[in-house]
């Protein structure tokens, strides 16, 4: 008998789903981060990609990998390892490309975004609070609150995970189940 891997699935997924998530990333700093509303925008969108195509095929292929049938659990630790991968190598993309590849992005998104609020002839008091709000998404990507935002970042797509693992789960009817036990 074959005997399937439980983390093979994951691991795969995870590998792959990281490298489209860095190719996202790598998008999304050269080319959306002229002003807040496209990065944000472009954020969003490639987020819910990963989230509702990458998660989901994961799901769907561990469930096809185990023959059409697959519980809650089986379906979920593929999803898991796939977040775990996918979220570690949004922390990785973004400290390599913050520190060494780009390392005025940081500067440079903040006076954008300074420039961009200005040209909207925001009020002083408005632009101040927006400019609060640039001044922590930057907090965010250096490396202290990639590491804290790491277990946040799991713990929001492990509750999509749960959600497609129930959605996904299909166990075997009775017959079959009766048909592969062994006979004493």
């Amino acid at each position: 008998m074959n005997s399937i891997s439980k983390y093979g699935t994951g691991i795969r997924f995870g590998l792959i789903t990281g490298l489209v998530y860095a190719v996202l990333l790598f998008l999304r700093y050269q080319f959306f981060s002229a002003t807040p509303p496209s990065l944000f925008l472009f954020a969003l969108l490639s987020y819910f990609f990963i989230i509702l195509f990458m998660y989901l095929m994961t799901g769907i292929a561990r469930k096809k990998e185990l023959g059409g049938y697959a519980d809650f659990k089986e379906i979920f630790q593929s999803i898991f390892i796939t977040i775990l991968i996918t979220e570690l190598f949004f922390v990785l993309f973004n400290i390599i490309y913050l520190k060494y590849i780009n390392p005025h992005f940081l500067n440079n998104f903040k006076t954008g975004s300074l420039a961009y609020f200005q040209k909207l002839n925001l009020p002083e008091e408005q632009m101040k609070i927006k400019m609060e709000g640039v001044d922590s998404l930057v907090n965010m990507v250096k490396p202290t609150g990639l590491v804290k935002g790491y277990a946040a970042s799991v713990i929001l797509g492990s509750v999509f995970g749960l959600i497609f693992a129930s959605i996904l789960r299909k166990s075997k009817p009775a017959v079959e189940k009766i048909k592969e036990e062994p006979k004493l």
